[in-house]
């Protein structure tokens, strides 16, 4: 866990969770995409470790510049 700084009250916690789910919405979608992907991945490994059925996490092909 980060320690880096440690709130001083609740409504530090909620401005400092609303700052963060800003910064996350303001993020290209291309970025987003692939943190849903990686969070597929690790998913996935999971329930395959546990011996659960789960789909496979979705493929994307890394669109190059042209």
């Amino acid at each position: 866990m980060n320690m880096k700084h440690v709130p001083a009250s609740q409504e530090e916690v909620y401005r400092q969770k609303a700052a963060r789910r800003r910064e996350l919405a303001s993020l290209p979608i291309e970025e987003k995409l692939k943190r849903l992907v990686r969070l597929q991945q690790i998913a996935y490994t999971v329930a395959r470790q546990v011996g659960r059925e789960c789909r496979r996490p979705w493929t994307i092909k890394s669109q190059t510049s042209p």
